[in-house]
């Protein structure tokens, strides 16, 4: 059986799948056609990855908190709050 999602180029595609096959290559367009046709995906700002901020700051306790957060792109209100948390755990 031929592969129908195969010949999907990105002039195709929908406005959002186009910024996914520029960002991420043209066979994940596809990949997502294949695989996730009919889901709604929603992608969160870095802010809302806590796991991932709790272990930046860990790894990066050399840095204070206004470079961490700019570099991460939140306020350093956030990544105070956010270290306090982590202290009472």
């Amino acid at each position: 059986m031929k592969d129908i999602f195969s010949k999907v180029e990105v002039e195709d595609l929908t406005d959002d799948l186009k910024l996914v096959a520029n960002a991420c290559g043209i066979e994940t367009a596809r990949n997502l056609l294949r695989y996730c046709a009919g889901m709604s995906i929603y992608i969160p700002k870095i802010a809302r990855l806590d796991k991932f901020i709790e272990r930046y700051i860990k790894e990066n306790s050399t840095k204070n908190f206004k470079i961490i957060a700019n570099e991460l792109g939140v306020t350093e209100q956030f990544i105070k709050k956010l270290f306090r948390q982590m202290r009472k755990k």
